[in-house]
């Protein structure tokens, strides 16, 4: 083991002068002597030791260094200060404390905790020195264990230094060299080896970190980490202490880097050693819908007081001194995912008495993922029916959807309401007409209900059938204006594109338009009716209201049209004369004229106050009327004057009678001028 560790590169400078054992090459208190030996020899080893005191001294200017712990070791061939005394500029040291970065810790006597540190830098890899040593020093009588896989928060940590020590004893003590000059308070020395060979207690540090594999954990040169548990004797005495963990290293001038971990005993001589026991009836819900799982019964009793509670899921106790204990048993523990866990409870007191393994650990499931309610939910809008068509509902879980259902409400409903259903339904009732946001919601196993949905249908509901509220004219109606409008009133809003010529008909057959529709009424207008006649009109069942709901019946309605009104005959024109052409020169009667153009004027009325004509009739003097008029003038306003114009009238003496004739062609009597 001497050579392997001597080719390994440690303490490859202190070996021993041949031919002499191990043990006899220094002196437990740290001062060195010389056999009897010859000059020559002697000569050389005074030569070798000022040139040894030379390069130190050379090494401490070149690194500003103060002397730490000095570790002395036991081979002459080291400075008379010992060697690894100088600290690393370019070295590191990070200390962990129960898991947590740190450099302090409070823990009562009889208790324990674990130290964490990791090493960079302390050797000259340049060089070819690359041995890594990691030793930790304590006051007199405290115990030293391996440490725990608790994964320290200390960064670059590498989890094969958890628990890990090279060798089955595991911390060595370093008894190869004096403690005189260690730490006051820490007068015991620790040393630990990773090399795959037996301890080494021929030098004090006897660990490897090169990247060899075998002899270096994490493969990484000059990057080296540990651990340890360290127990405070029940009794220790309340105070402050102090403990020393470092990292040893082959740099130029077997430098190494320290951290002091101060220790504050909070209760000392007490000798309590009786662990604290939790009671029976410690619960959790399960399955559990959220990662806070919530725990009840927790409690537990002590010879002098709980003074912590804590709950993990490993059946491997927690430290007394490790983060996460609390003062009061805690009603809730959280998980970081989902999953299957087993809870156990634990308690201390105020000596760091952790109880024992509880009996009965809770297993608890937790599921805090909710169903997903998948895009794609539609129903049918309006609807006709208070029984809602529904379509796309379907639903997503890791753990399988056990429930649908619908709501008209965004809030979601419980786990255990009535109205679950094991499939997806494809319709939904309401209670009465009006307007409704369908919600669907899924569960899963567990008892997790879905989110709201984010895109909830709106639905109109309309079940009622619009009717025909009244008409225009009513149903029986007589003496109706001829070709007269028709309006259709409604009981609801229709939809005009069903009011059409062709679900509204009117026979006997007519000209027949739809003039107007909006809202609940509509209008119609027929043309070339006939009197005192009886018409029909049908609003057919396919007249819809804007819901889609049909007349629940075709509606028929009739009127009668009005008689034709009387026509009289018009009365005898007035005021006769005759004019030239022009209009204005009167003719006297009797007179002989040769002009074959003339106009002749006369007052019409008629009783009816139709428009009348005024109609003249010449004829020679000799021959009789005939009642055919010749001429006749345009329809006039009863009760004013109408002019006729007769052109082509033959030489001679001729005679004329007049009449009027109104509108709807009823002429009065001939009146002979």
């Amino acid at each position: 083991m001497k050579k392997a560790v001597l080719d390994a590169g440690i303490h490859s400078e202190e070996r021993p002068e041949p031919g002499k054992p191990e043990g006899d090459h220094g002196r437990a208190s740290g001062v060195w002597g010389f056999s009897d030996e010859s000059g020559r020899v002697r000569m050389n080893l005074v030569a070798a030791l000022v040139m040894i005191l030379l390069f130190s001294g050379f090494c401490v200017t070149s690194y500003f260094m103060p002397s730490a712990n000095a570790w002395p070791t036991k081979y002459g061939s080291c400075s008379g200060s010992g060697c690894h005394v100088l600290t690393d500029p370019n070295a590191t040291i990070t200390t962990a404390i129960n898991g947590v970065v740190g450099t302090s810790v409070t823990v009562a006597a009889g208790g324990t905790f674990e130290v964490d540190w990791k090493v960079t830098n302390v050797t000259n890899a340049a060089g070819g020195q690359v041995g890594v040593g990691v030793e930790i020093n304590l006051p007199t009588g405290w115990g030293l264990a391996k440490g725990t896989t608790n994964s320290p928060a200390i960064p670059g940590w590498n989890a094969v230094w958890d628990a890990a020590d090279g060798v089955a004893a595991g911390w060595a003590t370093a008894n190869s060299y004096s403690t005189a000059t260690e730490s006051p308070n820490s007068p015991v020395g620790y040393t630990i080896n990773f090399d795959t060979t037996a301890w080494d207690t021929g030098t004090r540090n006897a660990a490897y970190d090169n990247a060899t594999a075998g002899k270096d954990l994490d493969g990484i040169a000059d990057n080296m980490g540990t651990d340890a548990i360290v127990t405070v004797p029940a009794g220790t005495a309340a105070g402050t202490y102090s403990i020393v963990v470092l990292g040893v290293g082959h740099d130029s001038a077997k430098s190494h880097v320290e951290q002091a971990i101060t220790v504050t005993v909070t209760s000392g001589g007490g000798g309590d050693t009786t662990k604290p026991v939790v009671s029976a009836g410690f619960a959790a819900t399960t399955p559990s819908l959220s990662k806070t799982i919530t725990v009840s019964g927790f409690s537990a009793t002590d010879n002098t007081g709980v003074t912590g509670y804590m709950i993990t899921t490993s059946a491997t106790a927690p430290l007394a001194g490790d983060a996460g204990w609390v003062a009061t048993a805690p009603t809730s523990y959280t998980v970081a995912a989902d999953g299957s866990y087993t809870l156990y409870p634990w308690a201390k007191d105020a000596a760091g008495n952790v109880s024992a393994v509880y009996g009965s650990p809770v297993a608890v499931f937790v599921d805090s993922t909710k169903p997903v309610v998948t895009a794609g939910f539609a129903a049918t809008t309006p609807s006709l029916s208070r029984t809602i068509t529904v379509s796309g509902f379907a639903a997503t879980d890791a753990n399988g959807v056990t429930g649908y259902m619908i709501t008209t409400s965004s809030t979601a409903p419980l786990a255990g309401d009535a109205g679950w259903l094991g499939t997806a339904p494809t319709n939904y009732t309401v209670a009465s007409d009006g307007s409704f946001t369908l919600y669907p919601w899924a569960k899963d196993t567990y008892g997790n209900v879905s989110a709201v949905y984010g895109s909830p249908v709106a639905v109109v509901v309309d079940t009622v059938k619009p009717t025909v509220s009244s008409t225009v004219p009513v149903n029986g109606a007589t003496s109706t204006t001829l070709n007269g409008t028709v309006t259709l009133n409604f009981s609801e809003n229709v939809n005009c594109t069903t009011v059409t010529t062709s679900t509204v008909t009117i026979s006997p057959a007519v000209t027949w338009t739809r003039t107007s529709c909006s809202g609940t009424q509509a209008v119609f207008t027929p043309s070339g009716q006939a009197n005192s006649t009886s018409y029909t009109v049908t609003v057919g069942a396919a007249v819809a209201d804007t819901a889609g709901n049909t007349l629940a019946a075709s509606y028929p309605f009739s009127y009668t049209t009005s008689a034709p009104a009387p026509n009289n005959a018009p009365g005898t024109p007035a005021s006769l004369a005759q004019y030239k052409s022009d209009g204005t020169t009167l003719l006297t009667r009797g007179l002989y004229t040769n002009l074959t153009t003339l106009i002749f004027k006369g007052t019409v009325t008629d009783p009816d106050s139709d428009t009348v004509k005024l109609d003249i009739e010449l004829a020679d003097v000799g021959a009789a009327f005939t009642g055919t008029p010749t001429c006749s003038s345009t329809l006039v306003t009863s009760g004013t004057t109408a002019a006729t114009t007769c052109s082509g009238i033959a030489n001679g003496r001729f005679k004329w009678q007049a009449r009027a004739t109104d509108s709807k062609g009823l002429s009065g009597s001939w009146t002979q001028y």
